[in-house]
C-alpha cells in the first residue's frame, strides 16, 4: 500500500513539474548562479539572455517570446509590458511575493523517498509600470516549487521559482496594430489573459479571433445551395475561400484554425503552441490590417524612382 502511495506521489510531481518548469529537477546544477541574481536560473534553463526592465524593446512591434516563459523569483518579475501606458514595464514591487506551501506538499513530507524538491507553493504578488507618468499596478498569481543549486562550495542549496497563471490586469503578449478591429482585440486579450492557465483555451479564443478577422476581410458567410437556400459556412470553408486570393497567408491562418479545433476537443494544447498561434496572429494581421508589405515595397519602389538609373541627380550644396 504504502509503495503504491509513493509511486502515486511520485506521478503527480513529475505531472506538475513538466506542466510548470519552474518546479522541475535541474540537468546542469553545478552552474546554477547563487540566489541572489534572480533572472539567471529562469534565463539560463531557456539557454536565454537575461531580460532587464530597462533592456526591454518591443522594437518592430514583433512579439518578445522569451519574456512569456519566464518564472518569478522572490526579487524578480519579467519585464512584461504596462498594460495601461503601453509605454513602461512591470517591474516586481518590493517584498510583495507571498507564498504558501500546499496541503499536498505539507503530506508529502511524510512520505519515506520525500525531497526537497517535492515543495510546492501557491502564490501572490504585486507588480508596478516603472513609468514614472504612470505607475499602474497587476496583481499577480500562480504556483511555485524550488531548483537545486550548487554554492561556492559545492554544497547543494536551492532556490524558489514562481510560474504565473494569471495576472490583473493581463499585458498584451504582442501589440496590436492601432487599426485592429475591437472584436478581433477583444477576443485576442480574452487569449493572452487564458495563456498561463489554460492553453487550450486559449487557442480556441485565437479561433474565434480568426472568425471575426474573415467579417473584418469580407469573406461570405453564407453560400447558395443547389436548392437555392443558403447554408452556413464553416470557418475551415471561409479560410479556404481567403485563400484564393491570399495563399500563404491563408495557410498560416488555417493552422491557426486547426489548432483551435485542439483546444476545443481534445485540450492538450502546449504552452509554446499558443506562442506559435500568436506569432503567426501578430504576423497575418500585420500584413492584413497595417499591409506592412505592401507599405515596405511602395517605399522601396519610391527610392528606386528616387536613386535609381534615369533619376534626376541632385547635386549637393557642399
Amino acid at each position: 500500500m504504502r509503495a503504491q502511495r509513493r509511486r502515486k506521489n511520485k506521478a503527480w510531481v513529475g505531472g506538475l513539474k513538466r506542466e510548470c518548469p519552474a518546479l522541475a529537477p535541474r540537468s546542469d546544477s553545478r552552474h546554477l548562479p547563487a540566489p541572489n541574481e534572480p533572472p539567471r536560473p529562469q534565463t539560463r534553463r531557456l539557454a536565454l539572455p537575461p531580460l532587464r526592465p530597462d533592456k526591454l524593446v518591443l522594437a518592430d512591434k514583433q512579439m518578445n517570446r522569451s519574456l512569456w516563459t519566464q518564472n518569478l523569483t522572490k526579487q524578480f518579475a519579467p519585464p512584461w509590458p504596462c498594460s495601461w501606458c503601453r509605454k513602461g514595464t512591470f517591474a516586481l514591487v518590493s517584498e510583495s511575493l507571498i507564498y504558501r506551501e500546499t496541503a499536498w506538499s505539507k503530506a508529502a513530507k511524510h512520505e519515506d523517498d520525500w525531497d526537497f524538491e517535492w515543495n510546492t507553493y501557491a502564490f501572490t504578488a504585486w507588480v508596478k509600470c516603472n513609468n514614472p507618468s504612470c505607475g499602474d499596478e497587476a496583481a499577480v498569481a500562480g504556483v511555485g516549487g524550488v531548483e537545486p543549486y550548487y554554492d561556492d562550495e559545492g554544497n547543494t542549496e536551492y532556490s524558489h521559482n514562481f510560474s504565473p497563471r494569471f495576472c490583473n490586469p493581463m499585458p498584451d503578449i504582442f501589440e496590436l496594430p492601432k487599426k485592429c478591429p475591437n472584436d478581433i482585440a477583444h477576443e485576442l486579450r480574452a487569449a493572452f489573459a487564458l495563456f498561463w492557465s489554460d492553453p487550450s483555451a486559449a487557442a480556441n479564443r485565437v479561433r474565434v479571433a480568426l472568425e471575426d478577422l474573415m467579417d473584418h476581410l469580407g469573406i461570405q458567410r453564407r453560400r447558395k445551395n443547389k436548392k437555392g437556400k443558403f447554408d452556413k459556412l464553416t470557418l475551415h470553408h471561409r479560410i479556404e475561400i481567403f485563400t484564393k486570393t491570399e495563399p500563404e497567408i491563408g495557410d498560416q491562418l488555417m493552422a491557426l484554425k486547426l489548432l483551435g479545433n485542439t483546444g476545443s476537443h481534445d485540450g492538450g494544447v502546449k504552452r509554446d503552441d499558443v506562442l506559435d498561434a500568436f506569432e503567426i496572429i501578430e504576423h497575418a494581421l500585420l500584413e492584413l490590417i497595417d499591409h506592412r508589405s505592401k507599405r515596405v515595397a511602395a517605399l522601396a519602389q519610391g527610392l528606386k524612382e528616387k536613386h535609381g538609373r534615369g533619376a534626376k541627380k541632385r547635386r549637393l550644396p557642399f
